[in-house]
């Protein structure tokens, strides 16, 4: 599996959309909200990781690298790069593993 493509999300207060090649799609991300591709602000991006972490649902879909809002938010949008793109490519090989 493997993201395909990223757009605009077209539902209300998402910010994405993307689409995976098993032909799943998933908005994420809040419409006007500043992520660390935004402005790389590191502990604004340590404390997204804690405030999601605490929640028991959203670790597990991170760490088992299920695909949902929560695990593109947190490697799209929140991730080791300061891009977008960067952060697909990275994402991209784990979900090939």
């Amino acid at each position: 599996m493997k993201i395909i493509n990223i757009i605009k999300s077209p539902v209300k207060n998402k910010r994405f959309r993307v689409y995976l090649d098993n032909g799943k799609k998933y908005d994420f991300g809040l419409l006007n909200g500043s992520t660390y591709i935004d402005e790389h602000d590191e502990t604004k991006k340590l404390n997204y990781w804690k405030r999601h972490y605490s929640n028991p649902k959203e670790a597990l879909l991170i760490d088992s690298i299920t695909p949902s809002p929560a695990l593109f938010s947190a490697y799209l949008l929140w991730g080791n790069h300061k891009t977008l793109d960067d952060n697909v490519r990275y994402l991209n090989r784990i979900l090939k593993l």
